[in-house]
């Protein structure tokens, strides 16, 4: 099985670095991969996995139909038994490019969904698919409602953990913690609680005043490390956030960590991680990894974070919007912690991804 990947968008801390990771994943599973994406730094990652990459710039009105011309040609030199891609703008150009082309036969197009489609989605370039996948049962859901598809209800096939950098047995190194506890020395006196995710309101970060208050009349020290990069949120409401913790009398409480390269080792180091996401969400890698690296994880129970902790830890679903509810588990979980899980489970390995695929490359391809 021959499969080309068409991700004109992928960049890291997103989910379009799935083609990179699947890619991989199915290289190692057998398969022949070539990945068309920008040039960045996931280049390493493919080539480690022995992927062939092959440079390609995001489409625009000006520079698509070039696209399209280099595309087609790289098509006909490939002859790929699968075409995938990443967004509804790439199967446009997919689509344009197999018109008229050389190739007596036409591959069959693959289209991830990884993120809400926008108004027009489906009309542009989902409905040129052959077969649709959702990362997860909650954009199923959306799309479905939402979208008229002509490849019907997409499969649900969600992004897996690479077990290889991510797993219940993994431990940071000791050089790591000495450092950690060198920079945070309120580490071992409070109940650290991590709460990752972009500076946004969407991630319902003003909960954390009356949780980390409801935490201290309760007796329970608590430090929170807000690990999500400043830079790049909108700076008033940065500062909304400062004074709401200031009012509350809650700064010294409360660490703003910015972007993290060793975010794997900080939900580690944490006792508990937090994720209080006021719209739901269609994937959560930080909320994942916390618990595949069999970490507690307090969610509100919506979209994939409610998906993931039903699988990992039912114990850490929290009504969305129910501050009572997440502080009595912040509670009970400061006495002791649930038991982790020792293995990730089905359908969360990157393993698991790639066999999904493979089996809907199978029956598309017979």
């Amino acid at each position: 099985m021959k499969v080309l990947h068409y991700s004109p968008h992928m960049q890291p801390g997103s989910p379009s670095v799935l083609a990179a990771d699947l890619a991989c994943a199915l290289q190692a599973a057998g398969c022949e991969n070539i990945v068309i994406a920008p040039t960045g730094e996931l280049l390493s990652r493919l080539h480690i996995g022995g992927v062939t990459h092959i440079s390609c710039n995001s489409p625009n009105m000006l520079t698509a139909w070039r696209e399209i011309r280099r595309l087609r040609k790289t098509i006909h030199r490939q002859a790929p038994d699968v075409v995938q891609v990443y967004s509804a703008d790439a199967a446009w150009v997919v689509s344009m490019a197999c018109r008229n082309g050389r190739s007596k036969v036409t591959p069959p197009m693959v289209g991830a969904m990884t993120g809400y489609p926008w108004p027009g989605a489906a009309e542009l370039g989902w409905n040129r698919c052959d077969a649709l996948t959702a990362i997860s049962r909650h954009l199923r859901e959306v799309v479905s409602a939402e979208q008229s598809l002509r490849a019907g209800a997409p499969w649900v096939i969600p992004y897996g953990t690479d077990e290889s950098l991510c797993h219940p047995g993994y431990v940071p190194t000791e050089n790591w913690y000495h450092t950690w506890r060198t920079q945070q020395p309120e580490y071992t006196e409070r109940l650290s609680i991590c709460v990752p995710g972009a500076i946004t309101p969407l991630h319902g970060l003003e909960d954390l005043a009356p949780i980390l208050t409801g935490l201290l009349q309760a007796g329970i020290a608590a430090q929170v490390y807000i690990t999500g990069d400043i830079r790049k949120a909108r700076t008033a409401y940065v500062q909304e956030l400062r004074n709401l913790y200031a009012d509350a009398g809650l700064s010294d409480y409360i660490t703003w960590l910015g972007h993290r390269p060793d975010l794997r080792d900080v939900l580690c180091a944490c006792d508990i991680t937090l994720s209080l996401s006021r719209k739901p969400a269609t994937w959560d890698r930080a909320v994942q990894e916390a618990l595949s690296l069999g970490r507690p994880v307090v969610g509100y129970d919506h979209g994939v974070v409610g998906e993931y902790l039903s699988s990992f830890l039912p114990e850490g679903r929290v009504a969305p919007g129910d501050i009572a509810g997440v502080l009595d588990t912040l509670t009970q979980w400061s006495g002791y912690s649930p038991t982790p899980v020792q293995e990730i489970p089905y359908p969360y390995r990157l393993a698991d991804t790639a066999a999904g695929y493979l089996r809907l490359y199978n029956e598309i391809t017979k």
